[in-house]
């Protein structure tokens, strides 16, 4: 099995050949990027990695754009203690799609994506125009390709599985749709769609008292990601752990029948 340590120690020219290769030609195809170098058509440099050579993690960020204010692509990855890749953070943005500045509350203080504060105004029209609770753009629609070239990776290093958390409901359902499998949280999961069926006691909490508790939002796994986004449980949102070995496809489905 060989360690993202002992990657991130290869020479730059090596390690760098080796994460890129992560990035699915979808991506750079569509803003025209190199996919050696990931420059633009005038050479500059658009991906920025930092990967230190005594720790097995990197960071992957690629710009469409030299003077773009977010990334397109960002991707940050770990080992679990059994050797598995980790996938920390990853998030695929749509740059030339409509900004939601749900990452700054008013007095300017980072969100967080909501863990800290809120934005509740940015968030009201983010959910509007049908983003789910964290995104400030809608995605780039390229999740399956990444996890598959991310599993191809995985699969090199000769890694088991891919682990992650899902940060947000919506995550879990998501990646339940790309073959994961939960670690711990699909009971729980099990039990908050019950909750929102017609009669639970989640469905009894969306009262209209706030944009993001509409009596509707337990029909779509994005209106309920707003409700528990918006606080309806008594406590925190906890992000299940799910994994998915390689070359391995699970069929689960905490939420059958609800569409997103």
């Amino acid at each position: 099995m060989i360690s993202l340590r002992q990657i991130n120690a290869l020479p730059a020219v090596e390690r760098d050949r080796c994460y890129l290769s992560i990035i699915p030609s979808s991506f750079y195809e569509r803003f025209g990027l190199d996919p050696l170098t990931f420059t633009d058509p005038q050479g500059r440099q658009l991906a920025s990695l930092e990967a230190p050579p005594d720790k097995a993690s990197v960071r992957l960020s690629i710009k469409h754009r030299a003077d773009a204010l977010d990334p397109a692509f960002f991707l940050k990855l770990d080992e679990s203690r059994y050797g598995s890749l980790l996938i920390t953070w990853i998030i695929l943005n749509d740059p030339e799609g409509p900004r939601f500045g749900i990452d700054l509350d008013d007095e300017g203080r980072i969100t967080e994506l909501g863990a800290r504060s809120r934005n509740l105004r940015e968030e009201e029209s983010a959910m509007r125009a049908g983003l789910t609770p964290g995104q400030i753009r809608p995605g780039l629609r390229m999740l399956r390709s990444t996890l598959d070239r991310i599993e191809a990776f995985a699969a090199r290093l000769e890694k088991p599985a891919l682990v992650l958390e899902a940060f947000f409901y919506h995550n879990a359902l998501i990646y339940e749709r790309h073959g994961f499998a939960y670690l711990a949280g699909q009971e729980r999961l099990e039990v908050l769609h019950r909750g929102f069926l017609p009669g639970g006691e989640l469905e009894a909490r969306l009262d209209g008292r706030t944009p993001f508790r509409t009596p509707a939002a337990g029909a779509s796994i994005r209106g309920r990601s707003w409700a528990l986004h918006d606080g309806i449980l008594p406590r925190p949102w906890w992000p299940p752990m799910m994994y998915r070995p390689i070359g391995v496809r699970f069929q689960i489905c905490t939420a059958p029948g609800v569409p997103f």
